[in-house]
């Protein structure tokens, strides 16, 4: 049963780095990934990691040593260790994959080298997590946050800068669209007003304002 197992699972692996390839994914060798996760566009993760199910949206610039937890150990038995449990004791009781809710990884966000992301957590599109971080609660979107556990420190732009970026969803477009509109991605936008910004996107009428 272990032998079907390992295959079923090595096969839904290579489906899973052809379609990684196809959407310019990057995921740095000896990384484990969950058989179920799914990540989008041109996201990298750029040293070893160890991501359970989860969904980590697009152009994602992420550290090494990620270890996302989307499952906790029952603690509620003697024994808490599963290769115990399954080949010592060869019981059919779990002691490990209890459900403790989602992690969802919004697009555009940085997450820093060791970071710990535990169950039950939403990390909002454009977050920074810094190095060392263990998140155990919901980051909201554009917002920099650190600790153990994570905290808010601040948030990256202005409010009305990050409405402007929330409507325009950059993350959504085509590689080709991107490269049209670099003028968008060379602004300083903690230097720029949000009139500056909104010229920009009338030039390339990214906002439908009827």
């Amino acid at each position: 049963m272990n032998i079907v197992s390992n295959v079923k699972n090595y096969v839904c692996g290579l489906r899973q780095l052809v379609k990684f390839r196809s959407k310019k994914i990057f995921i740095s060798k000896g990384t484990f990934l969950h058989p179920k996760v799914v990540i989008g566009k041109c996201t990298r993760i750029n040293a070893t990691s160890h991501i359970d199910q989860c969904t980590i949206g697009a152009f994602c610039a992420i550290g090494g040593r990620l270890v996302v937890r989307s499952s906790n150990h029952f603690h509620n038995f003697l024994n808490m260790q599963d290769w115990a449990q399954q080949f010592v004791l060869k019981s059919n009781i779990k002691v490990v994959g209890k459900s403790e809710g989602s992690v969802e990884i919004g697009n555009a966000v940085w997450i820093g080298d060791s970071v710990i992301i535990l169950p039950d957590v939403e990390i909002g599109d454009g977050a920074v997590i810094g190095a060392g971080s263990v998140v155990t609660k919901s980051i909201p979107p554009f917002s920099i946050a650190v600790g153990n556990p994570a905290q808010v420190i601040k948030m990256r732009f202005p409010k009305e800068i990050i409405e402007i970026i929330c409507q325009i969803r950059w993350w959504e477009w085509d590689l080709k669209t991107i490269q049209k509109r670099r003028e968008l991605f060379e602004i300083d936008l903690n230097n720029s007003s949000p009139n500056d910004l909104l010229k920009i996107i009338d030039k390339y009428k990214m906002i439908n304002k009827t």
